[in-house]
């Protein structure tokens, strides 16, 4: 296994794609940021303030759920699926080795993206008057969450892939999903918001909590690690049993 994970980690060093995705990953960090900073939606100097801010950790997540669908969809778009079983005939090893690597991925990228989140809106808060250390443990909450919201959305990503080979196709149903769909759900039915991926994903960030509308933080880690088991296990099951041809 420890070989699989390593030869998915050199496809992804080597894929200007990935480094694209990364990046863009890393962007959404400070935007995220401003956003929360100046939205004026919570009071700065009060623990939902603080855990908002830093919040911005997990504006990447969406760049992994990409990037876990491309390690997946990928080996079917650029014809590399065959010559990957091939070597590697336990397809369920395949699958999982991917699981891992876009976990460590997922959780790297997040590791920087909360060390980004720190830099920049520590000393922007404090510019407000807005002590951090007060909120200390409501900062750490919202940053270790935003790292748990990413790795799962990478795992959801490669079990998408799997689910949906086509890449272009599970990258837009992806992506419509997160940017439109859930949006209007909640605009139509606000109480279902909370049991939604993006809701679950929000709500481990630090972005609300029950009073908020959303699942508090304990709730919503364990429904989206429900979601990303049942997103890896189905894909996982659809690699096996399907032709990969």
């Amino acid at each position: 296994m420890r070989h699989l994970v390593k030869g998915e980690l050199l496809k992804l060093r080597t894929a200007r794609i990935f480094w694209c995705n990364v990046t863009a990953a890393l962007a959404f960090t400070p935007v995220g940021v401003a956003l929360a900073v100046t939205s004026g939606t919570k009071p700065l100097d009060s623990g939902g303030g603080v855990r908002y801010a830093m919040s911005a950790g997990a504006s990447g997540a969406v760049m992994l759920l990409v990037i876990g669908i491309l390690m997946m969809a990928g080996e079917f778009r650029h014809g590399t699926a065959t010559s990957t079983f091939l070597v590697t005939p336990d397809r369920l090893r395949v699958v999982v080795a991917k699981l891992i690597t876009a976990s460590i991925v997922g959780a790297c990228i997040a590791t920087v993206a909360s060390a980004l989140t720190v830099a920049i809106a520590v000393p922007w808060l404090r510019s407000d008057g807005v002590s951090v250390m007060e909120y200390r443990s409501d900062a750490a909450l919202a940053l270790i969450g935003g790292v748990v919201a990413t790795v799962l959305g990478a795992v959801v990503g490669v079990g998408l892939g799997a689910l949906i080979r086509n890449q272009t196709a599970a990258i837009t149903i992806a992506l419509v999903w997160t940017q439109v769909v859930e949006g209007l759900l909640v605009g139509f039915v606000p109480e279902v918001g909370r049991w939604l991926p993006g809701g679950a994903a929000s709500a481990l960030a630090g972005v609300a909590t029950a009073n908020g509308g959303l699942l508090p933080m304990g709730a919503a880690a364990m429904l989206l690690t429900g979601y990303g088991l049942v997103f890896a296990t189905a894909g996982a099951a659809a690699i096996v049993r399907r032709d990969i041809a």
